[in-house]
């Protein structure tokens, strides 16, 4: 009885020496992530996603070990869980177990609860993604609520692989193979250099429990065949396979960091946002001046603009619009998120909209100013004619021979057979051409303002002035015409 007490004694260290090397192993892998990719400041206040799952759960209890280090206390972590209601009883077991998890730990805790496939549905987004927008708004909610400043989710090595191959099927450039960022903005993600096996390790040496989510176990989600179907293939011709995938999204981010600040040295100086609309415009010259590698990234840079985010934004796009490079005017591309980019003369222009005013006419009856609904206002002044008085030169003031005007003016948008008086022989150009002249895109012909008497143009404004009403020594009376608003920004 004394061997076999002794020997279970023997064998009980060596497994507490193991689990406790397990546990101080990881930490320090864990600590020096942090350190190496300055995630965590003293003074720091943390909202932690946590869904109760092994990945969360162990990201909790690393932060909490580590608070000393870094200068923060456990009532400084704010652990947010969302409940998508799509599991019934078991999304609210996920719940309770979360809740007395950060009671016992001392943490604050801070539950939203939301009919993701509702929102999904109100949104045109898929349940994964719906369920993504959602987790972020709420961590945004408390971070403002609260006055905290990062925001922390449990990525982990095999998360980051599962991404890369995801980005690789949808079909990606180097953006999308460099997988996920250990620090973004104000997110960070602390164990996403460590593995799931060293997670479930962790926790075992600890004696923690977790919840599974049986949604993670099927194959409904492109994700999960990633997770249950390729990943295990490629382990079985590779054992290593997820650490190489890490490492070669590690040098693609490298690469691509390098050759997006490249590209964005001189972003400014080729883009310029057009008042119609949320629109960058490249000029097609200055964009040619860049390597193809480079265009892309400036092309791929102007779309993550107009759109605000560039999540879905593949290569597939990108390719498609740089084919605008080499395409006749009036060609067009459609986009995710609503998004249109054509070609326009020497202008390749992306757009969240095009210019959809509805029609508009105004009667000219003297003096005032004349506005027309988010688009410009134009200031009328009549004035005697002397000697002294100064004709205009802007390009959007214009000043005519108030008496030769025979009918009454209007201030509209242009219409079927409109033309304008090109010449002291009353030669005249459609307005059409006009605009053909001048490289107007084609998106703004439309709603372009112009001053016209029947179908006569008087002012194409910013374009062409007529001939026929200019001042000469017989005139008498000035019509002054100033135009402003977002045509002439």
């Amino acid at each position: 009885m004394y061997l076999i007490g002794s020997l279970w004694y023997i064998l009980s260290q060596y497994t507490f020496g193991k689990e406790r090397n397990a546990m101080a192993r990881i930490q320090d892998k864990v600590n020096n992530y942090i350190l190496d990719n300055q995630m965590i400041n003293t003074g720091d206040r943390i909202v932690l996603g946590i869904s109760g799952g092994a990945d969360s759960v162990c990201l909790l209890l690393l932060l909490l070990e580590m608070a000393s280090r870094y200068g923060y206390e456990n009532k400084d972590i704010y652990a947010v869980h969302i409940n998508h209601m799509l599991r019934g009883k078991e999304a609210d077991m996920d719940e309770e177990f979360v809740r007395r998890l950060c009671q016992e730990k001392g943490v604050n805790y801070i539950c939203y609860r939301e009919d993701i496939a509702q929102y999904a549905k109100k949104l045109g987004l898929s349940l994964e993604e719906a369920g993504r927008k959602f987790r972020y708004q709420c961590f945004n909610k408390v971070v403002a609520e609260k006055g905290c400043n990062k925001i922390a989710v449990a990525h982990n090595k095999n998360d980051m692989a599962e991404t890369v191959i995801f980005n690789m099927l949808r079909g990606t450039g180097l953006k999308g193979m460099s997988g996920m960022q250990p620090v973004r903005g104000n997110i960070i993600r602390p164990i996403l250099g460590i593995t799931r096996e060293e997670i479930l390790e962790y926790l075992s040496s600890r004696n923690q429990s977790y919840r599974n989510d049986s949604t993670n176990d099927g194959l409904d989600y492109d994700r999960n065949k990633i997770r249950h179907i390729i990943l295990p293939a490629m382990k079985d011709i590779n054992k290593g396979a997820i650490e190489h995938i890490c490492h070669m999204a590690l040098e693609a981010g490298n690469s691509y960091s390098y050759i997006h600040d490249m590209a964005m040295e001189d972003y400014a100086g080729v883009s310029d946002e057009d008042s119609f609309g949320k629109t960058v415009s490249l000029k097609i010259s200055e964009v040619f001046k860049y390597s193809p590698v480079l265009q892309e990234h400036l092309i791929h840079e102007a779309i993550g603009d107009v759109a605000g985010e560039k999540r879905d934004i593949t290569r597939k796009h990108i390719m498609a619009v740089v084919g605008l490079l080499y395409q006749d005017t009036g060609k067009q591309v459609e986009l995710p998120y609503g998004i249109r980019a054509r070609r326009s003369y020497d202008n390749l222009i992306i757009s969240n909209k095009t210019d959809s005013i509805s029609d508009y006419c105004i009667d000219i009856t003297g003096k005032g100013v004349y506005s027309v609904l988010d688009k410009g206002s134009m200031e009328i002044e009549i004035i005697d004619y002397n000697q002294d008085v100064e004709i205009s030169k802007k390009i959007y003031t214009k000043m005519l021979d108030y008496d030769k005007i025979k009918d009454t003016l209007y201030l509209r948008t242009p219409e079927d057979g409109d033309y304008i008086i090109i010449d002291a022989k009353g030669s005249t150009k459609k307005l059409s051409r006009v605009f053909i002249d001048n490289k107007v895109d084609r998106a703004y012909r439309s709603s372009w303002p112009v001053v016209a008497c029947g179908r006569e143009i008087i002012w194409a404004v910013g374009l062409r002035f007529s001939e026929a009403y200019k001042v000469d020594e017989n005139t008498k009376h000035i019509l002054c015409m100033k135009y402003s608003g977002k045509g002439e920004e």
